[in-house]
């Protein structure tokens, strides 16, 4: 029972998907290695929120 008519489900639309994160800077994604064991750690440590403050809070290296 197919029906001629649009059902207007689907299909891209203005203002649909994911939200962005409000943040003053624009977030790029960041991929890197680590084992399975690090990995937990680092769920358990606050996953990428505790990066993003340990970064924050470093040092910046000198030239």
């Amino acid at each position: 029972m197919e029906s001629s008519k649009s059902s207007g489900r689907g299909g891209a639309r203005e203002g649909s998907g994911r939200k962005p994160k409000e943040t003053s800077d624009a977030m790029r994604p960041v991929t890197i290695k680590m084992s399975d064991v690090q990995r937990a750690k680092l769920a358990k440590l606050g996953g990428a929120p505790w990066v993003r403050e340990r970064i924050d809070k470093a040092k910046e290296p000198k030239e």
